[in-house]
């Protein structure tokens, strides 16, 4: 395990680094370090206690740490804490348990999650801290995001297009961290004439298709969430994109594409949740597919893949350690993988 309370940078990278190549060591590669570093994160969830203080709670307990400044946030984050302080304060107790707070590439979102439904009231509170931030801000109870104020529709940035998206879509945890793995893709693809249809799995709203589109270049999504989905076909009929970027619905861990589906991609990108893609990986190290670009925040479901491909004659031509995930254990690996 890592220790973030290090004296240096230098001594944090020192141990991040040889905790992770003594863990993939058997795979047999070099990896290729990253570093991003403090005042990156662009989403914070803060937590909430029965007193209406912010802070975050420490691990596997209810004793919240009371903050004044979070220096691993995006700075406009940060600046924004004081503010959430004060203004929490107008809630009844207990009433609050969490605020999410995102800087999307167009601005500032804040989701305020309740412990039951807010009165109107509430919602009047929320307007007017949202029109004195001149920020977007909605409120959640159980599943459910309702938006309150929306000064412009939520956005991230993918080469020339401005992808419209919802409060609560999976994004990469840092703005660079995303940039160094759109650059991994293209520097994997776009180099190759072969490339022609790639799947891209576990797609989220599509970051990576709409990223790398070009005119030689067409994706099929496949993404467990119907909303997820929606937001892909949405912004490819936007940019009339419907015929290159093609959305589905699918439970890949579930039901994985099979051997037949397969065989009609040339590139395969996976970027599966923290507990792999076993089913899914099996299928493909059964396939003809030369190219795969494996991205994972999970460091050992993604060993446990790897040498299902290598055993199957998938090669790793480069491997990366993204470390967007500053002063935790956590890791985001990036990996090439060609079949010999």
């Amino acid at each position: 395990m890592i220790n973030p309370h290090l004296n240096s940078e230098q001594e944090y990278q020192n141990q991040k680094q040889e905790f992770i190549c003594n863990f993939l060591k058997s795979l047999g590669h070099k990896i290729e370090f990253i570093w991003i570093g403090k005042g990156s994160r662009r989403r914070v969830v803060f937590q909430v206690d029965k007193h209406n203080n912010l802070g975050f709670f420490r691990s596997k307990t209810n004793d919240l740490i009371k903050i004044e400044n979070y220096d691993l946030a995006e700075k406009v984050i940060e600046d924004l804490i004081p503010f959430l302080q004060k203004f929490i304060k107008k809630f009844q107790q207990n009433i609050l348990n969490q605020i999410v707070v995102t800087n999307f590439d167009n601005g500032i979102d804040v989701v305020f999650r309740f412990n039951s439904q807010p009165s109107s009231h509430d919602e009047r509170k929320i307007v007017d801290f949202a029109i004195d931030q001149k920020i977007n801000c909605s409120w959640q109870f159980k599943n459910q995001i309702t938006p309150i104020y929306l000064l412009k529709k939520n956005q991230i940035f993918c080469e020339n297009l401005k992808i419209e998206v919802d409060s609560d879509v999976f994004i990469q945890p840092t703005k660079t961290g995303l940039n160094h793995i759109i650059n991994f893709l293209k520097n994997n693809i776009h180099d190759s004439s072969e490339i022609k249809k790639i799947a891209d799995l576990y797609c989220g709203f599509g970051v990576y298709s709409f990223s790398l589109i070009n005119e030689n270049l067409s994706f099929e999504c496949f993404e467990g969430s119907d909303s997820m989905v929606e937001i892909i076909k949405n912004n490819a009929k936007n940019y009339k994109l419907s015929q290159k970027i093609r959305p589905f619905v699918r439970d890949l861990f579930n039901d994985p594409l099979n051997l037949k589906e397969l065989e009609a991609f040339d590139d395969i990108i996976i970027n599966p949740p923290r507990n792999g893609a076993e089913p899914q990986i099996k299928n493909i190290a059964k396939s003809g597919v030369k190219k795969l670009q494996y991205i994972s925040c999970n460091p050992a479901t993604f060993l446990r893949d790897a040498r299902i491909l290598i055993d199957s004659k998938y090669n790793i031509s480069s491997m990366f350690l993204l470390d967007q995930f500053y002063a935790t254990n956590h890791s985001e690996v990036l990996t090439n993988f060609i079949k010999s």
